[in-house]
């Protein structure tokens, strides 16, 4: 608009029109922009979603959504809730650690920072010792325990921010509570992952880039057991019956590990899904139990190079139902919702974020089918180019188009369609919402819980 502009002096008459219809950004709505990470809280049953331009995004149920920026232009990495709290830490590309909590202001509640911090590492040592690769909320809701790049782990109280150096875990520590006939002269890399035994919180699991993984003790300060895997390795999950560790691999290959003082350190399963052909890593794998016995099995990646280099999909394993999820886009992380307060049923939906849309699979339903999103493609919260409005429809059109739409609910599950006729809930949603928002009851008490922080 500004170049047809006449150049001199302007008239009374064009700068009022230029007050009047100047655009102001008032709101932001729809899909993030370029989403770089992911969290949720099953104790807020909210979900968090970060952008490479510093955003923060929480979303509950219809109506009920939140959003922080960063002072820094970095990208957000990883999202973790704290358990049982109002409160969420954020890690940034820049290496920076921040805190947000939700916070009753006039009425209304509002995603604020509370607080930031970057590690820093004696005098003289290189970058690599305080890079942060992995982090670890604890579930006593005070600790931070943080593994970087050059092997170090460190633990650091939060709210505040306080590092506690006489509790870190240094790499020195590790190597000295390994055989050096296991670990040889082999450099361990960085810090992939960290886990926490879900029966006793003094026990995490540490995974290194190299194959190492140890069981550290926390109140002991030292390890109590190791495992030793021949690839590099991508994640690690502690299971919930609390006796087996799985690690997944570059190799497209997942091992299961049993947990114990007394038991070996040998592998008691490894096996590649997907054949002995060379294939691409799992970068995440989980495993939870359900009232059945069998447990589920998911985990990212894992495909032949060959035929699925090129593929995004998401592997569902359980009795002897086997599924690979393809998508259209990068996939940028996953978790499942399960069943019960607190996350304590068995699984009942897989969320996965990729980088152009929210998928919610129904995994009890059969068929593990879709679903349906509340809008009718996913809606960016980028910048509008073009718009039409068509006014005047013919009423059989009309009809028509609704026949066809109905015609496109054959393959989504009936979970929403069933609870909002027994809950009277609207089905007419006029902004963007996230489409598990029938697994996510709603968050307005948050207010309520956060004014007691």
């Amino acid at each position: 608009m500004k170049r047809f502009r006449r150049h001199g002096q302007e008239s009374q008459r064009d700068r009022l029109k230029q007050e009047l219809y100047q655009f102001n950004k008032t709101v932001e709505h729809g899909f993030p922009h370029q989403p770089s990470a992911l969290g949720y809280s099953p104790t807020l049953q909210l979900l968090a979603i970060g952008t490479c331009s510093g955003a923060i995004k929480l979303y509950g149920a219809p109506g009920v959504e939140f959003m922080g920026l960063h002072d820094e232009n970095a990208a957000v990495s990883q999202i973790h809730f704290l358990p049982h709290q109002v409160e969420l830490v954020t890690l940034l590309d820049d290496n920076s650690l921040h805190m947000w909590t939700l916070r009753a202001h006039t009425g209304l509640s509002e995603l604020l920072e509370i607080g930031r911090f970057t590690l820093t590492g004696p005098p003289g040592a290189p970058p690599s010792v305080t890079r942060v690769t992995a982090v670890l909320a604890h579930s006593s809701g005070e600790l931070l325990l943080l593994g970087t790049e050059g092997g170090h782990v460190f633990i650091v109280q939060v709210p505040g921010f306080r590092e506690l150096e006489e509790r870190n875990i240094s790499l020195a520590e590790v190597a000295n509570s390994v055989p050096d006939d296991n670990l040889g002269h082999r450099n361990l890399e960085h810090v992939e992952a960290l886990q926490e035994n879900p029966a006793n919180p003094n026990h995490v699991a540490i995974g290194y880039g190299r194959g190492l993984i140890i069981i550290w003790d926390l109140e002991k300060r030292c390890a109590i057991q190791h495992f030793l895997a021949t690839q590099q390795l991508e994640s690690v999950w502690w299971t919930e019956d609390r006796g087996y560790i799985l690690s997944s691999h570059s190799d497209g290959s997942y091992c299961r590990w049993t947990f114990g003082e007394e038991n070996g350190n040998d592998v008691e399963k490894s096996d590649i899904p997907y054949g002995h052909f060379p294939c691409k890593a799992i970068s995440k794998i989980i495993q939870l139990h359900t009232k059945e016995g069998t447990p589920f099995l998911l985990f990212s990646g894992g495909m032949p190079r060959a035929s699925f280099g090129d593929r995004h999909c998401i592997t569902v394993i359980h009795n002897k139902t086997h599924v690979a999820l393809d998508f259209t886009s990068r996939i940028i992380d996953f978790f499942v919702i399960k069943d019960g307060q607190l996350n304590s049923g068995g699984p009942s939906a897989l969320v996965v974020l990729v980088e152009e849309e929210l998928v919610v699979i129904d995994l009890r339903a059969e068929g593990w089918p879709v679903i349906q999103t509340p809008y009718l493609v996913p809606l960016h919260s980028s910048a509008i180019t073009c718009s039409h409005h068509v006014s005047a429809i013919p009423l059989k059109l009309w009809e028509r188009i609704l026949a066809a739409g109905e015609q496109q609910k054959t393959n989504y599950s009936k979970k929403n369609t069933e609870q909002e006729r027994k809950e009277g809930v609207r089905t007419h949603i006029k902004s963007f919402t996230f489409p598990a928002w029938k697994y996510l009851p709603s968050a307005l008490n948050v207010a309520k819980n956060a004014e007691n922080v």
